[in-house]
């Protein structure tokens, strides 16, 4: 009986296992020499709005799955098997994630004009780049990582540069998790006087933990709670604003901060909306494809309602009062109700953070294991051989996340440094290329309007952003203690 394994030359393990240059999308769209541009309407020459309706179409069900026999990988990989309403929900709890708690103090820093007009214009352009993307999908259904869509436009070169950056900041976002949880730990049990390190230690044993599930479909049970144990925080804290703020609140319809404080604001609103880099694994694990922008829509408008409506309740009662804090949930007093805040806030990152770690473990493992193994185990093989392969994985993987946030202690302000680095590069200006690239020749020059200024906004975001948190950086470095520290704080 011959074992499922799978060989992996060295040159594939090297690519990170994306689909070679030569391999066909499942479907050609581009337009035909004999077919001038403008005598016949392609498919991506839709208006937004049409595509916004089409998104809501719940009822083409006569459509066939997104599985291409062609996927040389399908056997290695997880199946399809996420309806829309999952992936819905998994989209949900990743980005209405502890981001949002920092929301209302950058309407503080903004006012309530500047609030508003980031928020929502984050809301729009970040839904657009989410479009892009799928388009993107639907040309290659078996592409399922920013670097091997790279590996398909610009070579090896664009794939190596995309994934660095990719899986670099998956990994930050990882460690930041890890941190995060552990710190929340240590901030609901601060008068026993238990060591930091203790803490992230039970924060890397749960992350594990919840991390053995190795798709992201079978993450999508356990989602619903972390939606649940965000959402929880978000109403306590809204009902418990007007008593916190004994009617002192004021705000401001506009701000005079200054321009650093201002882009260090905007950076906090952007990074609630930064998902995009996990949308082609969501994508490749969904039925059908053409339900992504349903999932879409709905999550965006989740998170936009979700957010906006903590800013506005918070900033309107506390804002300007000396109460503010980031996160907003540190402004109800140590008592029973912080105490649940906390938990919920430790299960909802534990789960949340799975999220990302099981794409960045699924990368460790297609670059490592075939190199000890020899070969890649078929993802249907449920044997503990195969499972323990994997727990090898997110073990290592969540491992070196938990070094680097006891190491660095100044990691909460070096998280800063990536956002407006990686986030501002992966959610405006890669889909806005993968775009332009791709449907160039496909597309009016009308059409061109938007992806340019998603571009060019995610370029300012890229530059401007950057100035303001490497100046928090270097007071962050001056004013933090030293790896390992037990009085760690936020």
């Amino acid at each position: 009986m011959k074992l499922p394994w799978k060989k992996v030359s060295l040159e594939k393990t090297a690519e990170l296992n994306v689909e070679s240059t030569d391999m066909k999308p499942n479907h050609s769209i581009e337009a035909s020499p004999e077919e001038p541009l403008e005598e016949e309407e392609t498919e991506f020459e839709k208006s937004f709005e049409e595509a916004m309706k089409e998104s809501f179409d719940l009822s083409r069900r006569s459509r066939s799955s997104s599985f291409d026999p062609n996927d040389p990988d399908k056997e290695y990989v997880p199946p399809r098997k996420m309806s829309w309403w999952m992936l819905t929900m998994l989209m949900c709890g990743y980005m209405v994630g502890i981001g949002v708690l920092s929301i209302p103090s950058a309407f503080q820093t903004l006012g309530w004009v500047g609030g508003v007009l980031v928020l929502t214009g984050v809301y729009f352009i970040t839904t657009a780049t989410g479009y892009f993307l799928y388009y993107m999908g639907l040309r290659y259904p078996t592409v399922r990582s920013y670097a091997s869509m790279s590996r398909r436009l610009w070579g090896k070169p664009g794939m190596y540069f995309t994934a660095t950056i990719a899986y670099s900041y998956f990994f930050a976002l990882l460690t930041s998790d890890l941190l995060t949880s552990s710190l929340t730990w240590k901030n609901m049990l601060q008068k026993e006087h238990i060591c930091t390190v203790v803490f992230a230690v039970i924060a890397y044993a749960m992350m594990l933990l919840a991390g053995q599930a190795r798709s992201l479909f079978e993450i999508t049970y356990i989602i619903l709670v972390a939606i649940t144990f965000i959402v929880i925080p978000i109403i306590i804290v809204c009902v418990k604003a007007p008593s916190i703020g004994a009617g002192l609140g004021k705000t401001y319809a506009t701000s005079s901060t200054s321009f650093y404080q201002g882009l260090t604001a905007a950076m906090d609103i952007i990074f609630a909306f930064t998902g995009h880099l996990i949308y082609f694994e969501f994508m490749a694990e969904l039925k059908r494809v053409e339900d992504f922008p349903t999932a879409l829509w709905l999550s965006q408008t989740f998170s936009y309602a979700c957010y906006l409506t903590l800013a506005a309740v918070a900033y309107y009662y506390i804002g300007n009062t000396g109460y503010m804090q980031s996160p907003v949930t540190l402004v109800i007093k140590h008592g029973p109700i912080h105490y649940v805040n906390d938990v919920f806030m430790v299960i909802h990152v534990t789960i949340a953070g799975t999220i990302g770690g099981n794409v960045l473990s699924r990368a460790v493992q297609w670059g490592f294991q075939p190199l000890i193994a020899g070969g890649l185990r078929k993802f249907r093989d449920g044997s503990l051989r195969n499972r323990l392969w994997w727990l090898l994985w997110t073990g290592v993987t969540y491992g070196a996340a938990f070094i680097v946030a006891e190491l660095v202690p100044f990691f909460s302000s070096f998280i800063g440094i990536m956002t407006s680095l990686f986030s501002s590069f992966l959610t405006f200006i890669v889909p806005s290329a993968f775009y332009f690239w791709e449907f160039w020749h496909d597309t009016r020059w009308y059409q061109k309007l938007l992806p340019f200024f998603c571009f060019l906004v995610g370029f300012l975001m890229l530059t401007l952003g950057s100035y303001g948190t490497f100046k928090s950086l270097v007071v962050a470095i001056e004013s933090t203690g030293k790896p390992f520290s037990c009085s760690r704080k936020f």
